[in-house]
């Protein structure tokens, strides 16, 4: 009898202390140019549609953000986005996205707060079973090169 074939998520929680945060440097290192266009937006813009679930405008301002840097389809908003804040102190905004491509799905969260712009992954699907830990970071490593339209 053979193997799982089919896809198989990465048990996020049994990865080694510190192997998450390479999965989440990986991909901010290759959403860098993505992050830095989202960034530009104008975050009161960005909060208002948040607030009023204008997801297909925020759809929009997700692929007009990655047009230059990812090809068409490779990152989408997962329709789920939150602000939380407390009285007189800045925002921190989280937005759902997925990266997609046929060897591999994340979904991960872009994180805002006053100082800084992350990454959180939160599950990891390859589409075939999963290998070694060095086997899986070199599958996604390359998942991520794959969607990239050039050296940005």
């Amino acid at each position: 009898m053979r193997g799982n074939e089919g896809p198989c998520r990465l048990d996020i929680a049994s990865l080694p202390e510190l192997s998450l945060l390479t999965y989440e440097k990986r991909l901010a290192e290759a959403l860098r140019g993505f992050l830095t266009e989202l960034c530009l937006t104008n975050a009161g813009v960005v909060m208002a549609y948040i607030n009023s679930g204008q997801d297909s405008n925020i759809d929009d301002l997700i692929a007009s953000s990655a047009e230059l840097f990812l090809k068409p389809g490779q990152l989408s908003y997962d329709r789920h986005a939150v602000i939380e804040s407390d009285w007189g102190a800045p925002p921190h905004v989280s937005i759902a996205l997925s990266f997609r491509q046929p060897a591999m799905t994340t979904a991960f969260h872009v994180v805002f707060d006053e100082n800084s712009v992350g990454v959180h992954i939160d599950a990891i699907e390859f589409a075939t079973a999963t290998g070694s830990e060095s086997e899986n970071l070199r599958r996604f490593e390359a998942a991520l090169a794959a969607a990239r339209l050039s050296e940005h």
